[in-house]
C-alpha cells in the first residue's frame, strides 16, 4: 500500500520530531519528540528531503521550536553525519493534492465514514521520491520541475495509463493533460529515472492502446526503467448496484456535494470543460476520443486477464534480448485471476515494482519453499490453526495449509473472506475489512486465526475500518495473531510447538 500523510502533522511550520537516535547528535542537543526544526542555516525546510541535503555540511545551524521558545544551535560533524532525528511526517510544508478526475480512482469508490485520511487525494511527487508512490506529474510548476532536477530527485514513479494524450486524458478525466512522454524526457535529460505503471480497464486502454503505451515508454529506455501493468480494481460503490458506470459518469463523481472537502482541488466539472459551445478547438486532445467517454467499466475476465499477460510478456522476452531486462511486467492479480503460472524470480529483474504488486507472490512463494524446512515435525500438544485471506490469493495458501497439516498435532484450515464491504470484485487481502472478518471467524467458529498483515496499516495496528487485532480477538472470540512473510508464518507455528 502506498504512504499515506497524515494532514494534521503537516502544518507548514516545520518538521515535526517523532523521535530522537540514542548517542546521536540530535541526543546530545536533548532534542524531543514534539520538537520543530524550523530551518537549517536559515533555510525554511518544505520537508525531509531539504533536510537532509541542508544537513549535508560540516558546520549548520538548527533552529528548533519547542512550545513557545526558539532556539538555535551550532553544529559542527562530517559533512555525511546523521543528526540522528526522525520526523512525524516526511513533509513539512503541504501536501499535493491531484487535480485529476480519474473515473477508476478509488476514493470516489468508497462509502462515507471512514477514517479522514483514506479519503486524502494526494499526487505529490516527493512521496514518490521517498515512498514509491505514483504521481501522474499533471500538478507540477515549473519551480517543481527545477527543483526535480537540481536535487536531482530520481528516480520518480509516474502513473501513465496511456501514452496517446487524448486517451489519457479521459482516463485522468481532464479535456487535455501534459505530454507525459515529454515529460519523461526531460527527466532523462537531467539524468533521472521512472519507473512507469498502467492501469488497465479491459476494452479501453489494453489491446492496441496498450501496445503502443508499452512501445513508446520502452523506447526511453534507460529513462524509463520500469512498466507496470496492473488491473482496474472496482468496487461495488462504482456500480450502486446499477449496471456499470461510464468513464463519463464516474469522472462527474468527483465533483458531486458529497465529494467535495477541504482535501479535493476543485476542477472544471466534465460538462464545463466540453460544454456543446465550446470550440472544437479549446477542447484540447481529449476532443478525438470523446466517444470513450461514455464506454462502461468493469473488472477482467480470466481470459482477458490471459491476453493481457500473452502480450506483456512477448513484449518482455523482446526487451529482455535488446537491453537485457525484461522492463515490463504484469501484476500478480493478473496472474492469479487467470490461473497462469507465475513467473521464475529471475523474470522480474530484480523486483523493482515489488511494492506494486508485481513479483510479491513469487517472492512469497520462494520463500515459503525455503522457509517450510524449519516446520517442527510434530506440536507438543494438538492445535487448530486458520489462516485468513481474500479470495484471490486462496489457490495460493492452500499450498501453505496443506503443508502445515503434515505437521503432527496440527489441524490447519483456509478461510477465503469474501469482501463485502467493497463488494466481490475486490479479491484482495489488503482491502479486507475487520467487520467482514470478525462474523466470518464466528460463523467458522475459529479459535485461533492468522491474518494477513496487509489488511493492517504501516504500523500494523488498525485495518481500514478502525479494527485493531484485539478487537477482532475480542469479538470474534478468537486468539488472533498477524503474518505476512513465511517467516513469520514459521516461527508462529514453531511457538505452537513447545506450548504446554
Amino acid at each position: 500500500m502506498e504512504y499515506q500523510p497524515n494532514l494534521k502533522h503537516i502544518t507548514g511550520e516545520g518538521g515535526v520530531v517523532a523521535g530522537v537516535t540514542r548517542r546521536s547528535i540530535a541526543a546530545e542537543l536533548d532534542l524531543q519528540p514534539g520538537d520543530v526544526i524550523v530551518s537549517i542555516g536559515g533555510q525554511r525546510l518544505r520537508d525531509v528531503i531539504d533536510y537532509r541535503f541542508a544537513i549535508a555540511d560540516e558546520r549548520i545551524e538548527l533552529l528548533v521550536r519547542r512550545g513557545d521558545e526558539e532556539t538555535i544551535y551550532e553544529i559542527e560533524k562530517d559533512a555525511d553525519d546523521d543528526l540522528g532525528i526522525e520526523f512525524v511526517e516526511p513533509l513539512f510544508d503541504r501536501l499535493r493534492t491531484c487535480n485529476n478526475k480519474c473515473p477508476f480512482c478509488f476514493l470516489t469508490q468508497m462509502p462515507k465514514g471512514l477514517r479522514k485520511s483514506l479519503y486524502l487525494k494526494d499526487d505529490d511527487f516527493r512521496l514518490g521520491f521517498l515512498y514509491g508512490n505514483f504521481v501522474t506529474f499533471t500538478n507540477l510548476s515549473e519551480a517543481d520541475w527545477q527543483r526535480i532536477e537540481e536535487q536531482h530527485l530520481s528516480p520518480q514513479y509516474i502513473s501513465i495509463h496511456a501514452t496517446d494524450r487524448a486517451l489519457r486524458a479521459i482516463l485522468l478525466g481532464k479535456p487535455d493533460v501534459p505530454d507525459v512522454i515529454e515529460q519523461i524526457r526531460r527527466l532523462g535529460r537531467a539524468g533521472i529515472t521512472t519507473h512507469t505503471q498502467i492501469v488497465a480497464l479491459p476494452g479501453i486502454n489494453d489491446g492496441a492502446a496498450l501496445q503502443q503505451s508499452i512501445r513508446e515508454l520502452a523506447a526511453l529506455y534507460p529513462m524509463v526503467q520500469t512498466i507496470a501493468v496492473v488491473p482496474v480494481g472496482l468496487t461495488k460503490y462504482r456500480f450502486d448496484g446499477k449496471r456499470p458506470q461510464s468513464i463519463r459518469a464516474a469522472i462527474q463523481i468527483h465533483e458531486t456535494p458529497e465529494w467535495i472537502n477541504e482535501n479535493w482541488e476543485r476542477q472544471p466539472l466534465w460538462e464545463e470543460a466540453i460544454g456543446s459551445n465550446t470550440p472544437p478547438e479549446a477542447l484540447g486532445h481529449c476532443a478525438r476520443q470523446i466517444v470513450a467517454a461514455d464506454i462502461p467499466m468493469r473488472c477482467y475476465r480470466a481470459d482477458e486477464a490471459a491476453g493481457v499477460i500473452d502480450m506483456v510478456e512477448a513484449h518482455a522476452e523482446r526487451l529482455r534480448a535488446e537491453y537485457g531486462v525484461g522492463m515490463v511486467y504484469a501484476s500478480d492479480e493478473f496472474y492469479l485471476l487467470s490461473g497462469r503460472e507465475l513467473p521464475p524470480a529471475d523474470a522480474y529483474d530484480g523486483m523493482p515494482q515489488y511494492s506494486n504488486g508485481v513479483g510479491m507472490t513469487r517472492d512469497f512463494l520462494d520463500g515459503w519453499a525455503k522457509a517450510q524446512r524449519r516446520l517442527p515435525a510434530r506440536l507438543a500438544r494438538p492445535a487448530e490453526l486458520t489462516l485468513v485471506c481474500g479470495t484471490l490469493i486462496a489457490p495460493v495458501l492452500q499450498r501453505v495449509v496443506d503443508r502445515l497439516n503434515r505437521v503432527a498435532g496440527l489441524e490447519a484450515t483456509l478461510l477465503p473472506i469474501v469482501n463485502q464491504y467493497f463488494g466481490e470484485t475486490v479479491t484482495v487481502s489488503g482491502l479486507l475489512m475487520g467487520q467482514d472478518v470478525v462474523p466470518a471467524l464466528r460463523e467458522h467458529q475459529v479459535r485461533r486465526a492468522l491474518l494477513p498483515r496487509v489488511m493492517f496499516d504501516h504500523s500494523g495496528t488498525r485495518t481500514i475500518d478502525e479494527y485493531t487485532i484485539e478487537r477482532i480477538g475480542s469479538e470474534a472470540e478468537a486468539t488472533v495473531a498477524i503474518a505476512g512473510e513465511p517467516e513469520e508464518i514459521i516461527r508462529y507455528i514453531r511457538a505452537l510447538a513447545v506450548e504446554e
